[in-house]
């Protein structure tokens, strides 16, 4: 008989304390999981900061929080699975009375694109191990990853012609020894074309004005195409995020020269940005390329029909993942029109005759993975 009072005893201990547990472990309990920034280049480090506060006498002797990222945020290989582009990890906790714990876990941004802590769940248990039970937590932090820009003169070589004629890049910068006067500063200039004895007379900020930029405007032109006939998807994804790395790289060559400069791509809703000058406007360029979708819109050739009278440019770089007749006609019209142009070709292929006369540069060694850090 006592026995049983003993055992009857024990077990209304049991639900009692799981009943307690299961009523206060997630009251007066603040949980925050956040990523360390948000902006990043692919292939910077980046950590994720979990906070976990108990603000009441009640300990937790056992709490899990459950957290999904994309596998492209990549954290501890021990404590985390990935499936697909998902990346799971598992953190445990043992709270007592009025504790705060704060965990960090390391982690590296793996490409571009835009990235956030999906979901955190909260388990706890009772005293004894059992009876588990969970809420979800705050989520949401994000990181812009922005794609990090291939070295054109290392991945690309000038093809040559048949006519045995090899194509050379033409100078994107201004010449500093040709000047054509002085204008009011705009945002973005370089500081160091400051023109201080004009800037002295007329009161105002005033730059050197380069006969060679003064009226030079610049085109980047995206083909999310990587083959000619191509559904929506990416047929070539590594191919296409090359492209993407090639049009960070003409940005930041651009900007440099403090050259006007536009970015046009045939995505699903078709990109389009106003001309933007100098490192104040790259910053918004590089967050474009870091949002595009890895698919296109419209036809490559029907959006060029439809783009050729919007491109009025002293330069345009074409930067594509293949080429055919109907990209060469584009880029020989606008060459014909007096335009630079300059095509980035991602893919190595078999050029046809219609190529002659066009400064065409191929892909000449694989490009390494978008966040490695060499």
């Amino acid at each position: 008989m006592e026995l049983l009072v003993l055992l009857l005893i024990l077990a209304i201990a049991v639900w009692a304390q799981r009943a307690v547990f299961r009523r206060y472990a997630f009251r007066n309990l603040d949980y925050s999981c956040t990523l360390s920034k948000k902006e990043a280049v692919a292939g910077d480090e980046i950590a994720l900061q979990e906070v976990v506060s108990n603000r009441k006498l009640l300990p937790l002797p056992w709490l899990k929080s459950e957290i999904t990222t994309p596998k492209w945020l990549a954290f501890s290989q021990l404590q985390s699975v990935v499936t697909d582009e998902t990346r799971f990890l598992s953190s445990f906790f043992m709270l007592r009375s009025y504790q705060r714990v704060t965990r960090t876990w390391e982690g590296r941004c793996l490409k571009r694109g835009v990235f956030s802590i999906q979901k955190t769940v909260l388990v706890a248990a009772d005293l004894l191990g059992g009876g588990a039970f969970s809420c979800e937590g705050d989520s949401g932090s994000e990181v812009v990853v922005f794609p990090k820009p291939l070295e054109l003169d290392s991945f690309f070589s000038p093809v040559s012609r048949s006519t045995g004629d090899i194509c050379v890049r033409r100078n994107l910068l201004p010449d500093p020894f040709f000047l054509s006067g002085v204008r009011e500063y705009r945002a973005g200039d370089p500081l160091n074309q400051i023109h201080w004895a004009a800037t002295a007379r007329e009161g105002e900020l005033m730059v050197r004005q380069n006969e060679s930029s003064s009226s030079r405007t610049r085109t980047v032109l995206l083909n999310m195409q990587t083959r000619e006939f191509a559904n929506s998807g990416a047929v070539n994804p590594t191919a296409l995020e090359n492209a993407i790395r090639s049009c960070a790289a003409l940005f930041e060559e651009t900007a440099g020269a403090g050259i006007p400069l536009r970015f046009l791509a045939n995505t699903p809703s078709p990109t389009a940005t106003s001309e933007i000058w100098g490192e104040n406007g790259l910053h918004g360029l590089m967050e474009t390329l870091a949002r595009l979708p890895l698919e296109s819109g419209e036809h490559f050739p029907f959006y060029l029909n439809a783009i050729y009278d919007q491109i009025q440019t002293t330069d345009l770089a074409l930067v594509t993942c293949y080429l055919d007749e109907a990209i060469l006609a584009f880029a020989h019209g606008k060459a014909d029109a007096g335009m630079r142009v300059q095509l980035y070709l991602l893919l190595p292929q078999d050029l046809p005759a219609s190529a002659e006369g066009l400064d065409i540069y191929m892909v000449d060694a694989p490009a390494p993975k978008e966040g490695d850090t060499q």
